[in-house]
């Protein structure tokens, strides 16, 4: 793949060396499926090694791994920047809670924060010094970080905070020549909303499919977009 000295304008899958966390979850796994079909060199990153393999024989390689462990994030990183800088790294991993927040247990918040926060941060710091120039870092923050609702307080907290933490990390990703997007869908079909680590789902419309928010994703990335808003997942 092709670097411009300065930060690109667009970018070409074809070819790119890309990292996927969260590779077996319902956007994961449709972005792994696509950047495969793009010609990209998948390395795919889960927990579960069975999931992994599912993905099918496009993926150059997959690496089973908690990325909440010490030094699991930085060793995702060597795996995939083995085959060169990186180009792409997209962070698909998140956990949900719903609840009011005197009734969530500590455990959950702390699990939320973790999952949520910690691992894009530390994914992010890890590949900032493996990523090539004109490279692109992607984390879905989603629209519960634009606003916060009851019942999903705790939960949107710890989006906002990623939201956060994008925000001045994509300033200080500029003088390495890497930009960084953060992506805000609204509630899309992914079943994560049946998946909660506490609690149940207050009673959603119809969400989004998740193949429309993964091409909107993509091109996004594609284009050169510095960032994803709420609005530009509209029908």
């Amino acid at each position: 793949m092709r670097h411009d000295a300065a930060m690109a304008t667009t970018f070409a899958f074809a070819g790119a060396n890309v990292l996927v966390a969260g590779a077996t979850g319902g956007l994961g796994s449709r972005m792994v499926g696509r950047l495969a079909e793009a010609g990209a060199q998948v390395t795919a990153t889960g927990r579960d090694e069975g999931r992994l393999a599912a993905l099918g024989p496009d993926v150059q390689q997959t690496v089973a791994l908690d990325l909440r462990l010490p030094n699991a994030c930085a060793h995702a990183i060597e795996t995939a920047a083995a085959h060169g800088p990186i180009d792409l790294l997209i962070n698909a991993t998140g956990v949900v809670a719903f609840g009011m927040v005197s009734d969530l247990t500590i455990d959950t918040m702390e699990e939320l924060f973790l999952t949520n926060v910690f691992v894009p941060i530390m994914l992010s710091q890890a590949a900032l010094p493996k990523m090539a120039q004109g490279g692109t870092i992607v984390n879905i923050s989603g629209v519960i970080a634009e606003q916060n609702l009851p019942g999903m307080a705790s939960y949107g907290a710890s989006k906002a905070a990623l939201r956060s933490f994008q925000e001045a990390f994509a300033r200080e990703a500029r003088r390495n020549k890497v930009r960084v997007l953060d992506a805000r869908p609204p509630h899309t079909e992914t079943g994560l909303a049946d998946r909660a680590l506490e609690g149940d789902a207050p009673k959603f419309g119809p969400g989004l499919d998740p193949d429309q928010v993964v091409a909107t994703i993509l091109e996004a990335i594609s284009t050169g977009a510095k960032d994803l808003p709420s609005t530009a997942f509209a029908n």
